[in-house]
């Protein structure tokens, strides 16, 4: 046996990911007696709170066939808009995923990692935890609370908590693989998981895991599927998002060409007799775009769990992910480059239009080489030369070590957390303003004899480089914390012990998001992006108490107290009541208050200027064509603002949990959740109509009066309030011989969601509107019989309306009415295991058996995806293999 003392041998054999394998011991299948809930600090026998708290196990992921904990969060009936996914259209966020709880954003959505925070990912309009960072093959299972949790847990927890809660206890060596593709035979995924453990604590006094990971995601481009099959929507009932901005060459006329003269370059014409695009070269971004990005991801894990003697154990984990994605994006053309960026116009009015006016095409003089018609001609032109791609890596590190134990009657514990994202996005295939201007174009605006359209080998490397720069943001986000808790009986009471938690928290968060250069001093105008730089500290403490004041009745108390180096300070409370007239019957409620405290970026981004049009109520209190300031375009900035304060919510629940008869239950649970002083963008015309009272936004010309400047910076403006019940029912049965079947389900009705913009405003009730279904729910059999066990799931999003409110018009209502509405969506997935040969288990999941499309989202046709990503997908059926092996 080794000298070297236990919490140095603990901390070498959390580190050791290139120690020996050993020969597996046998699994301890001791259960502590009592336990901690997601939402409380308070151990008990008794799983249900006052709280609703919904719990994935680790085998319900395998049978879901899930590949990223992203998967498995996105189908939460309780998920609502407001998350980010991995799909569809590119944005500053690519890369990541985040979920949604209420609809009331990622932001507030609280996401743990064995209930501690963890250091958001680095870009995005809030703060949120990726989830595709989280090894999926790791968990051990997710707590989802889904009420208001502030009290304990801080910030953020206002739409819940999600708790995703790692293995702590392995023994042996097991190895996982697996393989999936499509109906399609295309988006195929390969994993390989490998997994070792040592130890048990009762017999060895300690236990240590090590797990690795790699899985491997082929793209799938939007053209793969019979919707989007290509960008000639009338099949459809809409319009051919096909494009002659490609390479056509037309008179030099007006500001989007005369008459079609001929193609530039060997593209193929449309042979298309019923298409005003007939004989042009076309443009069909539709085999560019991607419906689901290339990825990667790596992710190693160990966690350590160490008897120090005298009721006394540490315990601590670490982890490391790499996450890699790439996707392709439609490319710009002129028309894009001319009425945005007003890189291309007529300088001297020769073309039938005033000087200096704004054009969508490329002036191609007559003598440039690739010029057939003797005369200077107007060239609608995409700029593909290099494809627009975007990539993304982020690295993540976490580390945990800490202790637990008792002191005198008090469970103590304890511990020090760091978290750290890196993330870097590269963008290629934007052009540079500057350099189009001055370097393809000439003083008078036309291509320069030198520069050959679409045939960038022959064109200068360097001039190449320069007009389609290679674009790298990079972010680095942390998060570190020093925690303590405890919790004990005091005395009896007639239900049971009264029970009381305290704890005390300090956190220092830092964030650094820095874009390209490029991006934030204007060079790439259509693509603007702002940075944000800042750091804060957090100290809080907080206390629980539990309260079984009769056998049937126990009250729950609990409040927590937060203080922000830049912003102030918090309070909030929380409450319940749990009341068991029956044995099989439990009722339950809850109050709670919420708070969201303002992210880094939100208080630290730069600034954004810009020009929007306006009218001046108090210039113009009548509309009228002939005075300018009815229509006039104003300077605008956009931005932080360090004066913005915490949203603030209050929340209720009310339900119950029957159990009649064992092993068979039903929870029904109603909530209500008001959030005020919303943080968003104050608008243009709210600013105007309220002078009054945000004069210091407004800048007027000190001499005629007119509007010089608006300050639209970020501020505590709308409030949201939202209702709804869940519903949970499971249970299972024997039929003998024949096995045992599980039945499971879950549902979600939100009866309302009233959101106003501005302070005085009437709420707008958005439920069944855009992104926002009124019903979601799940529901399973499951069947297990000697070596055999299979599952059959099905997942429903109810319909919504494709109008955003419901004053807003639906621009399909006259041509194709079908499309005003996105239907409702129900898919099933299947799932069979065989576990009859030593030491191996085979295992089939299929994921949208039928092979459903998503339903038709006609307002995302213009991004070519013709879905909402929120809650849908265009995969198709996916079938996937897999392969578990434990050595012996």
């Amino acid at each position: 046996m080794s000298q070297i003392r236990p919490i140095v041998r603990a901390v070498a054999l959390l580190c050791a990911g290139v120690a020996p394998l050993y020969a597996a011991a046998e699994s301890s299948t001791e259960t502590p007696p009592r336990v901690e809930i997601t939402g409380s600090r308070i151990k008990r026998v008794d799983a249900e709170t006052a709280s609703a708290v919904q719990l994935i196990t680790a085998e319900q992921i395998a049978r879901m066939g899930a590949a990223t904990v992203t998967d498995v969060l996105r189908d939460l009936p309780s998920g609502n808009a407001g998350g980010y996914t991995s799909e569809g259209t590119p944005g500053q966020a690519f890369g990541s995923a985040g979920v949604s709880l209420r609809g009331l954003g990622a932001g507030a959505t609280l996401t743990l990692i064995n209930g501690r925070r963890v250091a958001p990912f680095g870009f995005g309009s809030a703060s949120f935890v990726d989830t595709n960072a989280i090894p999926v093959d790791a968990i051990d299972r997710i707590e989802v609370l889904l009420d208001g949790a502030s009290a304990i847990y801080g910030a953020d927890a206002i739409g819940g908590v999600i708790n995703i809660i790692l293995r702590k206890n392995y023994e042996g060596l097991g190895m996982t693989a697996s393989a999936g593709t499509s109906a399609y035979h295309d988006g195929n995924t390969g994993a390989i998981g490998l997994t070792y453990g040592k130890g048990t604590l009762a017999q060895d006094g300690y236990n240590w895991l090590l797990s690795l990971s790699h899985r491997d995601s082929s793209p799938v481009l939007v053209n793969a599927r019979p919707r989007t099959q290509d960008a000639d929507f009338r099949r459809l009932g809409l319009s051919d998002r096909r494009s002659s901005f490609s390479s056509n060459a037309y008179t030099a006329s007006g500001t989007t060409g005369g008459s079609f003269l001929g193609i530039i370059g060997d593209c193929p014409p449309l042979v298309d007799a019923g298409s005003p695009l007939n004989g042009r070269c076309v443009n069909d971004n539709t085999s560019a775009v991607t419906l689901q990005s290339k990825s990667q991801r790596d992710n190693v894990y160990s966690a350590l769990t160490y008897d120090l003697g005298q009721g006394w154990e540490m315990f601590g984990d670490a982890a490391l992910s790499r996450s890699r994605q790439a996707s392709g994006m439609y490319s710009y053309a002129t028309n894009s480059y001319g009425a945005y960026t007003n890189d291309l116009v007529d300088k001297y009015g020769l073309y039938g239009n005033a000087p200096g006016t704004t054009i969508s095409y490329l002036l191609l003089p007559a003598d440039h080489p690739q010029n057939q018609w003797g005369k200077t001609v107007g060239v609608r032109y995409v700029f593909n030369d290099i494809p627009t791609t975007i990539r993304s890596e982020s690295r993540n590190v976490r580390a945990t070590l800490g202790a637990r134990g008792t002191v005198g009657k008090w469970d103590v514990e304890g511990a020090a957390m760091f978290s750290r994202s890196l993330t870097d996005t590269s963008y290629r295939g934007y052009i540079q303003d500057k350099v189009l201007i001055n370097d393809v174009l000439d003083a008078d605006g036309l291509v320069r004899k030198n520069f050959l359209l679409h045939q960038p080998a022959k064109n200068d490397a360097g001039l190449m480089g320069r007009l389609y720069p290679q674009l790298d943001n990079h972010a680095d986000t942390s998060t570190s914390s020093i925690d303590l808790h405890g919790n004990r009986e005091l005395y009896t009471l007639p239900g049971g012990a009264l029970s009381i938690a305290v704890g005390a928290e300090y956190r220092r968060e830092k964030f650094d998001a820095t874009p390209d250069a490029l991006f934030t001093d204007g060079s790439i105008q259509l693509i603007g992006m702002t940075g944000s730089n800042g750091s804060r500290s957090v100290t809080a403490a907080y206390g629980e108490l539990s309260a079984p004041v009769l056998k049937s009745v126990e009250l729950s108390l609990a409040a927590r107290s937060d203080r922000y180096s830049d912003f102030g300070s918090a309070f909030t409370p929380k409450a319940g009541i749990k009341w068991r007239p029956l044995p099989q019957l439990a009722l339950r409620s809850t109050y709670a208050e919420g708070f969201r405290a303002p992210s880094l970026p939100e208080l630290h981004a730069g600034n954004t200027n810009g020009y929007s049009k306006v009218l001046d109520p108090k210039r113009c209190p009548v509309f009228s064509s002939n005075n300018d300031d009815c229509e006039r375009y104003v300077a605008f900035t956009t931005g932080a603002n360090p004066d913005i304060q915490a949203e603030k919510s209050k929340s209720v629940t009310i339900g119950f949990v029957a159990e009649p008869v064992p092993g068979w239950s039903l929870s029904v649970d109603a909530y209500h959740i008001k959030r005020r002083d919303e943080l968003s963008t104050i608008s243009a015309s709210y600013l105007l109509e309220h002078e009054s009272q945000y004069g210091d936004r407004i800048v007027r010309n000190p001499v005629s009066g007119k509007l010089d400047h608006l300050s639209l910076i970020t501020a505590n403006l709308s409030s949201t309030q939202t209702r709804g019940v869940d519903v949970d029912a499971r249970g299972s049965f024997s039929v003998g011989d024949w096995g045992r079947f599980s039945l499971s389900a879950s549902y979600n009705r939100m009866n309302s969601y009233l959101s106003s913009g501005n302070p005085g405003e009437d709420p707008v009730d958005y439920v069944g509107y855009y992104l926002q279904p009124k019903n979601r729910g799940r529901a399973g059999v499951a069947w297990d019989r000697g070596p055999w066990d299979a599952s059959l799931n099905w997942n429903y999003v109810g319909g919504y309306s494709i109008k955003s409110t419901p004053d807003a018009v639906c621009s399909f209502e006259a041509a194709t009415p079908q499309y005003c509405n996105v239907h409702s969506w129900l898919t099933a997935s299947a799932f069979v295991r065989y576990k009859g040969w030593r030491n191996l288990e085979l295992s089939l999941s299929v994921q949208n058996l039928a092979n459903k499309e998503a339903p038709m989202d006609a307002s995302q046709i213009a991004y070519l995806q013709g879905y909402g990503t929120s809650y849908h997908s265009q995969l198709g059926r996916f079938v996937q293999l897999t392969a578990s092996y434990k050595f012996k």
